[in-house]
């Protein structure tokens, strides 16, 4: 108890060494504070980009705005099967990117969506 009170009425202040470490840590420390909230708000960029063109293909597929011509068949079908017997059913793809919509393909004499 005694060294504690003999050291807060002590004049004697903190070196220049000591200093100048406090400095050295005090400024990586706002380094590396500053670098996670660019790499943050770079992610968070990167996010809203991705979302937005996720809602637009979601959009395109919900809403059947142009039907799907890459990479599909010259006529894609679905096949139902039901007991013994299958039945091929003409439809139009819409969307993209994993997230699609089918309609009955109308050009082939189907009702339509």
């Amino acid at each position: 108890m005694k060294s504690l009170k003999r050291k807060l009425r002590s004049q004697r202040g903190e070196t220049l060494v000591e200093v100048l470490a406090s400095i050295l840590i005090a400024s990586l420390s706002v380094a590396m504070l500053l670098g996670g909230v660019a790499v943050s708000a770079n992610l968070g960029r990167q996010a809203d980009t991705s979302d937005e063109y996720f809602y637009e293909t979601l959009t395109a597929a919900e809403n059947r705005q142009a039907p799907v011509t890459e990479g599909i068949s010259a006529s894609p079908v679905v096949k139902l099967t039901e007991g013994g017997t299958s039945i091929d059913i003409p439809v139009q793809v819409y969307g993209g990117e994993g997230l699609y919509s089918y309609a009955l393909d109308t050009a082939s004499g189907g009702a339509g969506p």
